[in-house]
């Protein structure tokens, strides 16, 4: 199982940067980004969408903690393997990959509303 906290840390790794310059790409403080990393704290879903765009993953992959993101780009054709087979190519369209990101928003946010209805009905 890997958690998105090893899963960040990795990708960090991977793009050889400190903490706090990823932080401040995402524009967030650099205690919250060691917080998930650590695993003490999750991004909200903002910062997930920011994150994912970030280094060219899904949320959906950020999140499954079955999966694990080996993040292998190929310079020559600007073509990034995901370890789902899965190929995305630099050329896909602008337009497409705002929609994914925009579509893949709009279930956090529901999901988000969905956990606040479930808490609080299991407080009544």
């Amino acid at each position: 199982m890997t958690t998105l906290g090893t899963k960040l840390r990795k990708l960090r790794d991977d793009k050889k940067m400190s903490q706090s310059e990823i932080a401040n790409i995402l524009g967030v403080s650099q205690s919250a980004y060691n917080k998930w990393e650590a695993d003490q704290a999750k991004p909200n879903t903002d910062n997930l969408v920011r994150i994912a765009d970030f280094h060219e993953t899904s949320i959906y992959e950020l999140l499954d903690e079955k999966s694990v993101i080996q993040n292998n780009t190929d310079q020559a054709t600007g073509t990034i393997h995901h370890n789902n087979n899965v190929t995305i190519n630099n050329n896909l369209s602008e337009e497409l990959v705002d929609t994914i990101f925009k579509n893949q928003e709009q279930i956090f946010k529901m999901i988000e509303v969905q956990t606040k209805l479930i808490e609080n009905l299991i407080k009544k």
